[in-house]
């Protein structure tokens, strides 16, 4: 299983340095990974014929980015060709979180339920900045998305292992 991190947005100088877009929440923390996976497909390496496994000689924050050198990679056409490629990491090279705490992937695809009847799954999840908002998409045709706070007074329970979530919010509240 395989995370994506990042996203080669372009090239760096003349010497084969990428520019890339972090997903990580430091943005800087991508530069911890020494192997990355690169794709053009989507959903990743696992989807895709050929990853290209590619090792990270340099990688650190350039201005409001991140830049990175990379094994075998020495010229600026070279870079060039990468660009628009998704940056994955192994997700067991991932650190372990503490209990309670979740990586986004991890919450992708769960069902979510309060206690009278359940919502829909985890579509996406938005980071607003005051926190982050789960994206929630019902089964049923034509069903809105439903947008729920990511926080501990409205999520009551996760079972990652069982594929649900608990949490105190009534979808219909903001129709009334």
């Amino acid at each position: 299983m395989y995370v994506e991190l990042g996203k080669i947005v372009g090239v760096w100088g003349v010497k084969g340095w990428i520019k890339l877009h972090s997903y990580t929440r430091n943005r800087a923390d991508i530069a911890q990974y020494k192997t990355w996976y690169l794709s053009r497909h989507k959903k990743g390496p696992a989807n895709d014929a050929s990853p290209s496994m590619i090792n990270v000689l340099q990688c650190r924050e350039q201005a409001k980015g991140i830049v990175a050198q990379l094994e075998s990679v020495d010229d600026r056409d070279q870079a060039m060709a990468m660009s628009g490629q998704g940056v994955w990491v192994k997700e067991s090279d991932l650190p372990e979180l503490p209990d309670g705490e979740f990586y986004w992937q991890q919450l992708i695809g769960l069902t979510v339920s309060n206690n009278e009847k359940e919502i829909g799954s985890i579509q996406s999840i938005l980071e607003t900045g005051a926190n982050d908002v789960l994206v929630c998409k019902s089964s049923e045709a034509g069903a809105a998305e439903v947008l729920i706070p990511y926080t501990d007074e409205v999520v009551l329970e996760i079972d990652i292992q069982a594929g649900f979530m608990v949490v105190d919010w009534d979808p219909d509240c903001l129709l009334d």
